[in-house]
């Protein structure tokens, strides 16, 4: 009960200090601490109602390169927008007109005269298409429309045997591959659903893989009624080594709320999960550990389908495996990788490699690998935690690991791809052949458009400024009453009332979103005016004058979002967060309230997509990767991204 009025006390004390600091002018007798507040407000003097922008903070703390501008004051948004090439990523590099010269069938144009449309080549509906996939997209490769998957130039397409077209890959895998550039195709969402509800009647395991920095949002809810109820389902929840860590059983913390969240927004039955499992199929950690779940658990009872939302990293998993022991070691060097890209859909058609059947002698062999190999991995990480404890570097602090080959034997032929007389190098699989009759397959599904995810709104640079490239640093604020929050031009938060001055925002996104806060009363104007800049971020406008005019702004969910939080058991759970907000491609906010409170909050996206409430937090003890507030700002000191001890 002491407790209780000397916080209640204490606030009413801070929220007379704020109300006194903003009624207070320069030209009146101040104190040394009202003195540097206004100080701190004067920085924001070109920027009418914004209270806090960490751009502009990031923007003073490298003021040396610019010297002509004032120290004091924020310089004019004019002045930003002219120097905006500093802090925001290029534009993605162009393509040469000259691209199909890179593939070794191009015979020149196909008129007789050398004129060529540089960026499509020659359509020709005439010809026939084929029946042999893209290596990179799975789409059946043909030269009759740009618009449709698996176009490739005339030049290129005729008179190829079927031997010569299994080599090649579509423009739009070449032009991902090399140029970072999606082209537009013609895929209605329809096709996508159609292509995996095929396993319907199939007896098949799927291994439904999540975006952990987007989930529930990377969980399609119609899922359960394409692949049936009663699927068997291995859940991986990919991108962990881009989690921060609070606590040193954090992992186990993640796979329950990433098990709860799926039973809640996918359908799925608890008895359905056979198996959880956390991964990164970009530095390979639980890859290992997944196959081995994969022997024990299914073993080779039949095919193996990876499903998923669009962008969670299906493709990057099947390329992964296709170099793991969970593949036949002669089928790695015959099947093609499947090309990733941030751009969603990249997947148009089902690729499949053959499982390497795990019997007994095989596995006890990859067991042997593995145990002689653990005392080497335990090394290297102990080795990494050191250098993070040193350092601070966030490098080190991310998960890794290591994915090997126990059998590394191939086609029992001798040098089946070498070009000795009489010998024809084989660049593909023949799946008619013997062997594979009864082989078991792992297939990469085309990803499927969450109705919540942002991606279709986005460009390729978008994309590319929104992933996270390596572990998320919480940024942690203090939002008072009648303040909102904007996280880049995605979404807002407005914290409508409170029963205490302020709460505490842990915003979990990408370093290179920008955070502003500024009045609820004028956040419209607000967004409206910095839309399209460096305070913002994302959307942007640079290079394309009609990019803005084509974005749909923010809307309202419908209800406001009332969280609230009793009287606390312990002094311990106060430091846990009380949920999260998510806010769909953007991220999520992390709410840390007082005992005894409650607040009311309105939160925008556009056409109000992808808000949810996450209970309990994904990373409850935020509070221990931030530092100490900072004097006469709305925001906290960053720290290290990862604890290791409590």
């Amino acid at each position: 009960m002491l407790k209780t009025r000397f916080l209640k006390k204490l606030n009413e004390n801070i929220l007379c200090v704020w109300k006194r600091l903003q009624s207070t002018t320069p030209n009146e007798k101040q104190s040394f601490r009202q003195k540097a507040w206004h100080a701190a407000r004067q920085r924001y003097v070109n920027y009418e109602y914004v209270h806090y922008s960490s751009f502009l903070e990031y923007y003073l703390g490298q003021r040396n390169k610019f010297d002509q501008i004032n120290q004091a004051v924020f310089p004019p948004l004019e002045v930003l927008n002219a120097l905006q090439s500093d802090v925001v990523s290029p534009n993605p590099p162009s393509y040469p007109p000259n691209w199909m010269d890179d593939y070794e069938f191009y015979a020149g144009a196909s008129d007789g005269a050398g004129n060529i449309d540089s960026q499509h080549g020659t359509a020709d509906a005439t010809v026939p298409p084929s029946t042999v996939p893209c290596n990179g997209c799975g789409a059946h490769l043909h030269c009759a429309n740009t618009s449709m998957p698996g176009y490739i130039p005339s030049e290129i397409f005729k008179g190829r045997t079927k031997t010569e077209l299994q080599t090649i890959t579509c423009q739009r895998c070449h032009f991902l591959k090399n140029y970072n550039i999606a082209l537009d195709v013609e895929v209605p969402p329809s096709a996508y659903v159609e292509t995996i509800s095929r396993i319907q009647d199939k007896y098949a395991l799927a291994i439904i893989i999540v975006d952990l920095l987007d989930f529930p949002c990377s969980i399609w809810p119609g899922m359960q009624q394409v692949i049936g109820s009663k699927r068997p389902v291995f859940l991986v929840g990919n991108k962990v080594d881009l989690l921060p860590r609070d606590c040193n059983n954090y992992l186990t913390h993640v796979k329950s709320c990433l098990k709860q969240q799926f039973i809640e927004h996918g359908g799925f039955n608890a008895l359905n999960i056979k198996n959880v499992s956390l991964i990164s199929a970009k530095t390979g950690f639980g890859i290992e550990e997944l196959i081995t779940q994969l022997h024990n658990v299914w073993a080779y009872k039949g095919d193996v389908y990876l499903v998923g939302c669009t962008n969670v990293g299906k493709s990057s998993l099947f390329n992964i495996l296709l170099n793991s022991d969970y593949c036949r070691p002669e089928a790695s060097e015959l099947v093609r990788k499947a090309t990733t890209c941030a751009w969603p859909g990249t997947t148009l058609q089902m690729l499949k490699f053959p499982i390497l059947r795990p019997s007994d002698i095989r596995i006890y062999q990859r067991y042997k690998r593995l145990f002689a190999e653990r005392e080497q991995r335990a090394a290297l990480e102990k080795m990494r935690r050191e250098q993070a404890k040193d350092t601070g570097a966030v490098t080190s602090a991310q998960l890794i690991g290591t994915v090997g080959r126990t059998f590394n034997n191939r086609l029992e032929v001798d040098d089946a791809f070498a070009m000795a007389s009489g010998t024809q190098p084989i660049v593909s699989l023949n799946e008619r052949k013997a062997e594979y009759r009864e082989a078991r397959w792992v297939y990469d599904t085309p990803g499927v458009m969450q109705p919540d995810q942002l991606t279709p709104l986005l460009t390729t640079q978008e994309l590319l400024h929104l992933q996270p490239t390596k572990m998320l640093k919480p940024r942690a604020v203090r939002l008072p009453s009648k303040m909102s929050l904007l996280l880049g031009g995605l979404a807002r938060v407005d914290l409508l009332e409170c029963n205490r001055s302020w709460v505490k925002l842990f915003v979990f996104a990408a370093e290179t979103l920008p955070i502003l806060i500024a009045d609820t009363s004028a956040a419209e104007l607000v967004y409206k005016r910095y839309l399209g800049t460096p305070l913002l971020g994302v959307p942007m406008s640079s290079g394309d004058e009609t990019r803005l005019q084509r974005w749909p702004g923010l809307q309202c969910m419908e209800k406001d979002i009332v969280v609230k939080n009793g009287a606390l058991d312990s002094i311990d759970d106060g430091k846990q967060l009380n949920c999260d907000i998510v806010l769909s491609s953007a991220g999520w906010l992390g709410l840390l309230m007082p005992e005894n409170s409650e607040c009311i909050m309105r939160v925008w996206t556009p056409q109000a997509a992808g808000i949810y409430v996450r209970k309990p937090a994904l990373i409850p003890l935020a509070e221990r990767l931030v530092g100490k507030h900072i004097r006469h700002s709305l925001a906290y000191n960053t720290s290290k991204p990862f604890v290791f001890q409590k």
